[in-house]
């Protein structure tokens, strides 16, 4: 009967609004032996229920009855809803005894529902053991496993359909922002291929091995597999993943290569298992995702940020139900490792993680695992170990030699083992060089003089591959470019740089290259040219091999870079300096070797020799021809990092020639100002450059500052962008700056896409950190926020004034708990992992609450431990600076010495005195900042003397010591840099471990109040006085990541020179704050003192002053009409004045006296004249007037008070205007502003649902009937819609109507302001600084809208945007106390097809194609 009833719960369900989601779940339904049609022996049933005395017949058993009405309803309801459902109907055939007699209990006829598509099956089984079995081996039992796992798969494969595209998408979302370019398993699938069957089961068998996978408690979760060089350990880890990925069990793995430069770094291998971990496990995969979708940059090279934002922040906050295991390969061959380890030590003993690695024997390895106190399970490769393994592969291979004697193929099997050692390598050499044998003699003489040690095989080798002239220099080539390359090139890639290294043409290289080169070097399954093991890497590059093979690094590198840079500077790379309107960019067909050449050129320049002029010679050819094609295929590859590496690598070479060869001449000052360029490029059109790579061509020079090479060199394009008026002189290294009104900042944090700041009001306002837009505000409180900190990611902000700790779900906006403070907080801080918040007090006391709800755990005290005094002194502290990633506090108390504790053993550590000890009073403390990278255990602090010291906490042994006069300090992320701040407003940048300063920038401002650095490490903000800088200089970008081993062969050392800059100051009383365009080619332009200007759009220059208003006294609005020639303006006091404004023959403007000059009572929210100049209307929150000028009288309107509102002349013959405010439309009358009656069609299809604040409302001047409406819903959900319309407007204001209408809702939010109507253009610049167009005159519009140039970030990120658009469709930006004007700007045009997906399950996304 259960059958029945899930039957009819179906059909509820399907009728059912409030369970329609979960009907649209079921999938399959299985019935055993359901009675569909009834069944007799409910007639015998109620028989004998009727005939006992203790039980009377029951309603549902008549039910059951053959045909009752109840199963026939079902029956019919079940018809209409059954059709997206998989039925699977099982019948018995084994009748049931009922003691009397023996009866099937429900035919097969009733058993059955005979509905298309329905499976049918037989169960040799009776009605009570449908569903009951003996064993796994009972038939019944197999005929439902086997139904179920039909049903699965079917329901897998529909997932896979529905889900490939969305799937596929999100992993290519993931790789491009992990930097992932190769696959994982191509290595996984080499080792599989190669090893044979049989091999390293006595590893997998080993008891050690299973206690670790098992994953009990009680076993180390680190697992250390060490062995000899060619043992076998890599196979031994491949084999492991495989038996992992067999036994169901999740498994990342990394394999370690020293001389792959893109698998060699602790960073690379992080990235590669986060993007593993994601592709297995969707929680972790929206996890990254997110932090993708919310800009958060990651730096791909500093590999405690990726631990800290993807594993510490996200992945381990997974919830993993079973063991998850880490195989990683070759620890020892990795540049970094010493990092990973104490990475390992910290992860939480909650987490299931196992961790296999894989090393020779290592003194440093093992010192690591005791000083992070990682206990393992240890096993070694040992000789007899690997012997059996040796003997399956050798009988495996050996049956292909000409031997035909069993005996002797034991015996030589024997032999050979004995002389490997254990060593894998070794043997495989020797099969190969076997196989070249045609008899048993020659076997024999091979195994006599084959030596038995690697070294002595190598030599063999090479000497016999010299006894081949013919192929000596292409054996030597093929050599260079594989021990030398940065990656293994592809045999494509080899074959092209042969040809261009020897201009040989090799056909069939893939059956070439092993036996050229004596078996040292293999083609993997995936054409690959790699070594056949690193061991042959160390052998050639040894220091006195007595080879004709042998690699000189520098030498051979220098080499590589000239052939590289011969590529680039080529024909092929050579592009058009002529460009069509309306063309996309063709992407040509380029040789395999580009990618690269233009990759990695950079890094063989970086290693080669500092003494030869060629590299120089040849860099200057590139930057002369073909540099700006390389950064636009750097671009295409959607990774600007190469760009910037390339700057780095280029800035240490020159640094490091200029100690040996004069760093004068036209060449060598070229390459230098072209490394400055691409450092600037990057960090000013980076994002731009991305989306577009083309613009690098037409775009980016001449926005570029004019003493830049990029500039000079590329200004002359033909057709180019054309900008005049104020654009840069010189690269700006202030990306922005925000200013607060009436308050103070006093506190700024920040953490992966966000940064906060802390006002004296008591706000606490957010900010992205790619646009610096506003995200929202917090309200601390009526304090003043002077403490805010981010937890590990950005979700948690904990905020502190005097009197109050407040907790904040930064991702909802709401508070989380509050808690009062009785004393003073010095410092505040997170632990690690988020769970507690920290506080340290005036009163010596440190406070830890819980995270999860504010509850104080305890309270420790500290003092000013003094070494004769034990009980120490109770003086309060003047400074603390807490450190969650290091568990550490700093104390600071008055002309004392520093006190050091540690916050999780709740002890004193020791104090560290700048001067002598015991020498009181020492200086005066004035700033500390720890040094986050626990590698260093650093801290700095600076004193009133002017020094900055950094020293090292736990012996308290001074470090380095430099003059600094800093008030202010703060650390980079990643440890490698300091910023200091001083009262004058002097911000300068050190190295954190030498104290080596960078970078220093000067401004006659504000002192310094707080200095924050970004996640990136590159970008920092600064406040001070009443607004916060934000900075991204290009030395901290070279110097970030130096560290990472680029010049590994080039011990020279060189200083940078310090890059001093001062900050541009702007006069603040000429200030734009109003423009509008009048004539041809002028812009008039309101200033903050009051005054009024024209300027000549063609030069972007002032022409001359034309009036001005009361002094200081801002102009707030300009308008313009032409037929009168008649100009508005309106100031900060509600005055407007109305005046004639003409140009003579001589091009002087004449302004005459005031036809109107007069205030309002409101502030003046909008001037507007009519079509011919006769009216102007005024309008602000409660008035709205409309001056005759010629009769010099007004119409007054009033209003109740609205929210938003804007007015638009319609410019139709009714002489009316457009009034929309708070979801209404409304028309008025031009002159009495008495309101006209329109048709309600009308006023709905123009306004469809109310958005609180209307950003613009435009109406087209050659086209009055198009109308473009711009409304924006600020707050924590925040919605924009723009709109376009048809509209027809005849002189009887009824048959007004709306033809036709776009909605661009999709693109609405990247709509950062409207500029307005060229033509029939509606002009609007986006998020990203692009200034794009939509066509009203196209009809497909809704599907397309072009992109025509962009505005540098730092032009546009400051205050309110004021554009305007000149008669020739030239648009001005005012930029502070000027303005910018783009000339041919609107010929460049690229179509962005606009797609929203639907599919995503994350959200819809909205995404850009060209049109081709």
């Amino acid at each position: 009967m259960g059958g029945l009833v899930i039957k009819k719960a179906c059909i509820l369900a399907r009728h059912d609004p409030n369970c329609k989601n979960l009907a649209s779940r079921f999938h399959s339904i299985y019935f055993l032996a359901t009675p569909h049609r009834g069944a007799d022996s409910a007639q015998l049933l109620n028989k004998i229920l009727k005939a006992s005395m203790a039980f009377n017949t029951k309603d549902y058993v008549n039910d059951l009855v053959p045909n009752s009405g109840a199963i026939q309803a079902i029956n019919d309801d079940f018809r209409h809803i059954f059709q997206d459902l998989q039925l699977w109907s099982f019948y018995e055939t084994v009748k049931t005894n009922l003691g009397v007699s023996q009866a099937l209990i429900v035919e097969k006829d009733s058993a059955v529902l005979g509905l298309p598509n329905e499976r049918v099956q037989l169960l040799n089984a009776d009605h009570r053991h449908v569903c009951k079995f003996n064993d796994a081996s009972d038939s019944n039992y197999i005929t439902l496993r086997n139904a179920f796992a039909s049903t699965i798969d079917q329901i897998e494969k529909e997932w896979y359909i529905s889900t490939k595209d969305e799937f596929k998408y999100k992993m290519e979302t993931l790789a491009r922002y992990l930097g992932q370019k190769d696959m994982p398993d191509n290595d996984l699938v080499n080792l599989l291929d190669r090893q044979m069957e049989g091999t390293c089961e006595w590893f997998t068998n080993d008891t050690n091995y299973e206690a670790w996978s098992s994953g009990f408690e009680q076993i180390p979760k680190l697992f250390w597999l060490s062995g000899k060089p060619a043992t076998g350990k890599s196979t031994i880890a491949a084999h492991v993943v495989r038996q992992l990925y067999d036994s169901n069990l999740g498994c990342s793995y990394f394999f370690f290569k020293h001389g792959d430069r893109t698998k060699s770094s602790v960073a690379t291998m992080l990235r590669s298992v986060a993007y593993q971990m994601a592709l297995t496990n969707p929680q972790i995969r929206t996890g990254i995702l997110s932090m993708h979708e919310s800009g958060i940059v990651i730096d791909a090279d500093d590999e405690r940020t990726l631990w800290r934002s993807l594993f510490v922040s996200r992945i381990f906050r997974t919830d993993f139900h079973q063991p998850y295991f880490w195989i990683i390969d070759a620890l020892d061959e990795c540049t970094d490792f010493g990092c990973f380890l104490p990475m390992l030590a910290k992860i939480d003993k909650k987490i299931p993680l196992r961790v296999l690695v894989t090393s020779r024997p290592s003194s440093v390895i093992q010192t690591l695992l005791s000083q992070e106190k990682l206990y393992t399970v240890g096993k070694e490769v040992t000789v007899e170990s690997s012997y059996e393994d040796i003997r399956i592969v050798l009988e495996a291979n050996t049956r292909l030699l000409p031997m035909d004697d069993p005996a002797a193929c034991q015996g030589l099997i024997a032999r050979i083992l004995d002389k490997s050692n254990g060593c894998f390598l070794w043997a495989s050499l020797v099969l190969k060089e076997l196989e070249t044998t045609h008899s048993e003699q020659q076997i024999q003489e091979v195994l006599d003089s084959v030596p038995s040690e690697m070294d002595s095989l190598y030599t063999r080798i090479l000497d016999n591959m010299a006894l081949v002239p013919r192929n000596q220099k292409l054996a030597q080539t093929i050599l260079r470019w594989t021990v030398c390359a940065v990656r293994p090139l592809s045999v494509e890639e080899l074959k092209e740089a042969i040809r261009l290294d020897l201009e040989e043409i090799i056909p069939r290289l893939e059956r070439t290259v092993e036996s050229v080169c004596g078996n040292l070097i293999h083609v993997d399954r995936h054409s690959r040219v790699q070594l056949v093991h690193e061991t042959v890497r160390a052998f050639l590059t040894k220091d006195g091999l007595n080879s004709d093979f042998a690699i000189d690094r520098i030498k051979e590198h220098s080499r590589l870079a000239e052939v590289c840079l011969q590529y680039l500077s080529g024909n092929e790379l050579k592009s058009s300096r002529y460009r069509r309107r309306g063309s996309a960019t063709r992407i040509a067909k380029r040789s395999v070797f580009a990618e690269y050449a233009t990759v990695y050129f950079s890094e063989h320049i970086v290693r080669s020799s500092s003494l030869k002029d060629s590299q120089v010679i040849a860099l200057n050819s590139f930057f002369n021809t073909n540099v700006l094609t390389w950064i636009e295929i750097v671009a295409q590859g959607g990774n600007m990092y190469f760009l910037t590496k390339t700057a780095k690598n280029l800035k240490r070479y020159m640094e490091r020639r200029a100690k040996y060869r004069s760093p004068l001449g036209q060449q060598v000052h070229s390459v230098g100002s072209w490394v400055n360029d691409l450092i600037h490029i990057v960090t000013t059109f980076g994002k731009s450059l991305l989306l577009s790579p083309s613009s690098i061509h037409f775009l980016i020079p001449p926005v570029c500052p004019r003493s830049s090479i990029i500039y000079s060199q590329y200004r002359e394009y033909p057709r180019c962008l054309e900008i005049v008026g104020q654009p840069e002189l010189e690269w700006d290294d202030r990306l922005s700056c925000i200013a607060f009104s009436e308050c103070k900042a006093l506190a700024i944090a920040c953490r992966d896409s966000r940064f906060a700041v802390g006002l004296s009001t008591g706000r606490i306002v957010l900010y992205h950190m790619s646009t610096c837009q506003e995200a929202g505000e917090l309200i601390h409180g009526k304090e003043a926020v002077r403490f805010l900190e981010f937890g590990s990611t950005n979700a948690l902000l904990a905020s502190a004034g005097r009197h109050a700790v407040v907790l904040w779900d930064i991702s909802a906006k709401t508070q989380l708990w509050a808690t009062p403070t009785t004393h003073r907080l010095l410092a505040l801080d997170f632990n690690e992992d988020d769970t507690i918040l920290i506080a340290s007090t005036i009163a010596n006391s440190i406070i830890f609450w819980t995270v999860k709800d504010g509850e104080e755990l305890e309270k420790m005290f500290v003092s000013d431990v003094d070494e004769h005094a034990p009980s120490g002194y109770q003086r309060p502290p003047t400074h603390a600076q807490l450190c969650g990633e290091l568990n550490l506090l700093a104390v600071g108390y008055r002309q004392r010495p520093i006190n050091i504790w540690d916050l999780e053993d709740r002890a004193f550590v020791g104090k560290f005195h700048k001067s002598a000890p015991d020498i009181y009073p020492g200086p005066l403390l004035v700033a500390m900042a720890f040094n986050p990278n626990p590698d260093m255990n650093l801290v700095a602090s600076s004193y009133a003397d002017g020094d900055l010291v950094t020293f090292n906490p736990w012996n308290q042994k001074q470090h380095a010591i430099t003059e600094a006069n800093a008030q202010i300090l703060a650390a980079s992320s990643d440890g490698t840099t300091l910023a200091t701040g001083d009262g004058s407003g002097t911000i300068q940048i050190f190295d954190f471990e030498t104290l080596r300063l960078l970078y220093r920038s000067t401004a006659y401002d504000y002192d310094i109040r707080a200095i924050a650095f970004a996640s990136n490490n590159v970008r920092f903000f600064d406040i001070r006085g009443d607004h916060c800088n934000v900075w991204e200089p290009s030395a901290i970008v070279r110097q970030t990541g130096d560290g990472d081993g680029s010049s590994e062969y080039c011990s020279e050392g060189v200083l940078q020179e310090v890059e001093t800059v001062q900050s541009k100051l702007w006069d603040d009383n000429r200030l734009i704050t109003a423009m509008v365009t009048i004539g041809t080619d002028w812009f008039v332009c309101g200033r903050e003192n009051g005054s009024v200007v024209v300027y000549d759009a063609r030069s972007g220059q002032q022409s001359q002053e034309l009036y001005s208003h009361a002094t200081k006294t801002a102009i707030t609005l300009l308008a313009w009409n032409g037929c009168e020639s008649v100009l508005a303006s309106t100031d900060r006091s509600s005055r407007f004045q109305v005046r004639k404004v003409t140009q003579n023959v001589s091009g002087v403007w004449v302004v005459e006296r005031p036809l109107i000059d007069q205030s309002t009572e409101e502030v003046i929210r909008q001037v507007l004249f009519n079509a011919n100049g006769k009216l102007l209307l005024i309008s602000t929150l409660l008035s709205d007037y409309v001056w005759d000028l010629d009769r010099l009288r007004r119409a007054h309107r009033c209003t109740d008070g609205r929210r938003s509102w804007r007015w638009v002349d319609t410019k139709s013959p009714t002489q009316t205007l457009l009034h929309i405010a708070d979801g209404k439309i409304q028309c008025f009358d031009w002159q009495s502003l008495d309101e006209c009656s329109l048709p309600d069609s009308f006023s709905t299809s123009l306004i469809d649902y109310n958005y609180p604040s209307i950003m613009s409302f435009e109406m087209a001047s050659q086209a009055p009937e198009i109308c473009a409406y711009f409304r924006e819903s600020p707050g924590i959900q925040s919605q924009s819609s723009l709109r376009l319309w048809s509209l027809t407007l005849s002189q009887n204001l009824q048959d007004w109507n709306v033809d036709g209408s776009a909605n661009f809702d999709a693109i609405a939010s990247d709509v950062k302001a409207v500029i307005g109507f060229y033509k029939m253009l509606l002009l609007f610049l986006d998020q990203n600084g692009w200034v794009c167009s939509l066509n009203a005159d196209n009809k497909n519009m809704e599907k397309a809208y072009t992109r025509h140039f962009f505005v540098p970030y730092s032009w546009h990120c400051n205050g309110e945007l004021i554009f305007a658009i000149s008669a020739r469709g030239s648009v001005a930006l005012v930029r502070k106390d000027g303005i910018v004007v783009f000339h041919q700007g609107l010929d460049f045009e690229e179509h962005i097809a606009v797609i929203l997906l639907e599919n995503h399950v994350d959200s819809p996304q909205l995404t850009h194609q060209l049109s081709r």
